[in-house]
């Protein structure tokens, strides 16, 4: 479980909880293995960075893990099982630098100005696969198709990750009267959550960073000034 805690002026404190919940490993069984799994589920992370869970084929999974099924599946299980390892290591491993960027900062546009530009960083970074890994998903197939685990988990994420930390922090600030008493918090959080999945989309696009900054200009319109 990561805690972020927000030490805003006036004595407000608020402390957010994101727990992501940890599925265990099959048990281990035969000859030790000769592979890093580590690093074979980073390369199995931006396989599904890339294609999303459809897109993915195990065929695809283990030539880039440079491993072999059998050896896949005592590692990791089934492809819902690593797909939902990966998904987990994405949280860990990129979400949670916007996080700390929303909640590192007491002035709210500029907080949700890092927070956006974060994600518009990581969303066109070429050292990375482009765009959003639960995006990629959920936009390449039918999500209906999809195993229940895997849209629980995509939910969770947006719930966490995006939407949730959104929603506390502007609930924060509804309470210090930096915004207009009767403000909608959760129409207010979907706007910026649908901003960044759109980011997301056109990103694999190739629009620039600089260009998603911009819209981040105009999507801060809505917070009035201070």
């Amino acid at each position: 479980m990561y805690r972020l805690v927000y030490n805003i002026p006036n004595g407000i404190i608020i402390k957010v909880a994101i727990q992501f919940e940890s599925k265990g490993k099959p048990v281990e069984r035969g000859r030790p293995r000769t592979f890093d799994e580590e690093k074979a589920l980073d390369t199995a992370l931006a396989v599904f960075w890339r294609k999303g869970y459809q897109g993915a084929s195990l065929a695809e999974l283990t030539q880039a893990m440079g491993i072999s099924k059998p050896s896949l599946y005592a590692a990791f299980g089934n492809k819902e099982q690593i797909y939902l390892a990966a998904l987990k290591r994405y949280r860990e491993q990129q979400l949670f630098k916007h996080a700390r960027a929303l909640a590192a900062e007491p002035d709210l546009k500029t907080a949700l100005r890092r927070f956006l530009r974060s994600v518009a960083t990581m969303l066109t970074s070429p050292e990375l696969p482009g765009g959003c890994m639960v995006v990629t998903t959920a936009v390449a197939c039918d999500t209906a198709a999809l195993p229940s685990r895997v849209i629980a988990a995509i939910g969770e994420t947006v719930n966490q990750s995006s939407f949730g930390l959104l929603r506390e922090r502007l609930e924060v600030e509804l309470i210090r009267r930096h915004l207009p008493q009767g403000t909608k918090i959760e129409q207010l959080a979907d706007h910026f959550t649908i901003v960044m999945s759109g980011m997301a989309v056109v990103s694999k696009l190739g629009v620039s960073k600089q260009r998603l900054f911009d819209t981040i200009e105009h999507a801060l319109c809505v917070i009035p000034e201070r």
